[in-house]
Parts: C-alpha cells; sequence; structure tokens
C-alpha cells in the first residue's frame, strides 16, 4: 500500500529539526536529505510535505524573507519604541523588503505610556507613504485590542530591533509568560531574548515572534531600488533621465523636491546609504 504525505505548516525551527502542524497536529520532524541536496532553505511559515516523521517538499512560496527567516507571510508588523532609540536606517530596510514582496507593513509603537511623539512621528512620515500605525502599551493592554483586529486572519511576523516589547506584545495578544529582553543601562540597547523564529496560534490569529534584528539586508537589487520608496515614484516621470536613480543625475525631481522639503531631507540621506551599500555589494559579485 502506497503511503500518503500529509501537508502542513512549519511552526518552529532548529538547527536540525521542524515543528510542523498537520491539521491540529504539531509533529517535530525531520528534512529529508533530498532537500539538502537541493538546497533548499526550510522556514518557518513553509508549507510542507511531511512522510513518515521526514518533510520531503516544500511548497511554493508567496514570499520569503532572510531576517527574520519567515516565509508565506501575509502581514509584517514593525515594532518601534522610544527605548531602545529607533534605528531607522533598519526601519527603512525593512519597508523596502515590504513593497518588494508587496507584503502589508503595519507600524505598533509600543510603549505608549512613556511617550506619544515618536507615535506622531512615525504616523506623519510612514503615514503618508501607505503604512498604518497604531499605539499599544504591552505592559498595560492599551491598544491590544485593535492589534489584535488587525492579525485575525493573517500570518503576521513581528519584526523590530531587541528589547523594544515584541516578546511583551506576544504575552498581551496570547496571555503568556515568556521571558522578555532588557535594555542595557550603559548602552540604551536591547538584549536578544528571542532565539528562534516560532509561530504563535490563538482565535484566528497566528503571529512569528522573531529575533531582534542587529542587521537586516535590503532584498532588492540595486536597479529597483528607486521604486521601493512610492514618496519617490510620483516626482521620478518629472526627472530628466528615464530611470533615474536620484543620486547623480542632474536635474532630478525627487533631489529637488528634498530641497524643497516636500520629501524628508532625514530619509533620502538613508536612502542614498542604502543605495552605496548595495552598490558596493553589486560590485563584489560581479
Amino acid at each position: 500500500m502506497n503511503k500518503c504525505s500529509l501537508k502542513g505548516q512549519i511552526y518552529k525551527a532548529t538547527s536540525n529539526a521542524y515543528w510542523v502542524k498537520c491539521g491540529e497536529q504539531l509533529s517535530k520532524c525531520v528534512a529529508r536529505g533530498v532537500l539538502k541536496i537541493k538546497g533548499e532553505d526550510l522556514c518557518v511559515g513553509d508549507y510542507v510535505n511531511v512522510l513518515d516523521g521526514a518533510i520531503v517538499s516544500v511548497e511554493q512560496r508567496k514570499n520569503k524573507f532572510i531576517r527574520p527567516k519567515v516565509s508565506n507571510v501575509d502581514l509584517i508588523v514593525a515594532v518601534i519604541s522610544c527605548e531602545p532609540k529607533p534605528d531607522f536606517y533598519l526601519v527603512d530596510k525593512l519597508c523596502i523588503n515590504a513593497v518588494k514582496e508587496n507584503v502589508e507593513l503595519l507600524f505598533v509603537v509600543n510603549k505608549s505610556d512613556i511617550d506619544l511623539r515618536l507615535y506622531e512621528n512615525i504616523k506623519k512620515e510612514y503615514g503618508s507613504l501607505g503604512f498604518s500605525t497604531i499605539s499599544v502599551c504591552a505592559n498595560t493592554g492599551e491598544g491590544i485590542d485593535l492589534l489584535k483586529s488587525k492579525l485575525i486572519g493573517k500570518l503576521a511576523v513581528l519584526a523590530g530591533q531587541s528589547a523594544v516589547g515584541k516578546t511583551s506584545i506576544v504575552n498581551s495578544l496570547f496571555n503568556m509568560d515568556l521571558k522578555t529582553g532588557l535594555l542595557s543601562e550603559k548602552i540604551s540597547r536591547g538584549k536578544h531574548t528571542t532565539t528562534r523564529s516560532e509561530i504563535f496560534e490563538q482565535d484566528n490569529i497566528k503571529l512569528i515572534d522573531s529575533p531582534g534584528f542587529a542587521v537586516i539586508d535590503a532584498m532588492v537589487e540595486l536597479d529597483e531600488l528607486p521604486e521601493c520608496y512610492p514618496e519617490y515614484l510620483q516626482y521620478a516621470n518629472s526627472c530628466k533621465f528615464r530611470g533615474c536613480s536620484h543620486i547623480s543625475e542632474p536635474d532630478c525631481e525627487v533631489k529637488n523636491m528634498v530641497k524643497k522639503g516636500v520629501l524628508s531631507k532625514e530619509r533620502y540621506e538613508r536612502y542614498k546609504e542604502i543605495y552605496f551599500e548595495l552598490s558596493k555589494r553589486r560590485k563584489i559579485y560581479e
């Protein structure tokens, strides 16, 4: 009698084992050797086929992210707080990846009990680009019900610097007691607590908690970068040169709008930094 494989989704992964949910059953599995030979890099969120406790194949992904290492995501929840100080260079890279993979991005500004000015700033700068922003306080529960309503029916991934409160948000959403990170008093940087990505599920909400990022790559080619900035697209057609990179070309309307204060100077400076980073990377591989 031929055995049939079961289709499931990877909920948690370690270096040598995967927890796959098939129906209502969560089982520990290994990856069949042929997947390693093919170079398949399994991710939390992957839909896979399982036979006798072994993952034998991977279904086609609708998207994949490197850091955090997840796939088939419907929503990225970018958690930011006033402590530690936000790194907008990393935030912009997260925006780039969301636009590139056509994934919805939601900004969640945590620790609203400390300072609401950050929420207003994020809402003003990124809300105008089409990204939604909400304010929460994981410790008091403020805004958590609104966040729940945004997550229902989706596979969402939490992303953000360490100690911004990602795990506290998971605890508040699912009434759990996971260990949370501490903030170093000397340097105001977060200490990592989440060591691997894992899906938590309850009430039609599937949420991936992932390790805080210290480094994140923009998953785009150099020529694609300008298209990942929604606010630049409306002015790009007025640039003198078609395919303008908005870096060194003359008569660039995007640079003109930055000078006039219509476009954010700070975000443009970070755009240039990311552009030159990608340019350097391309030269290495040429």
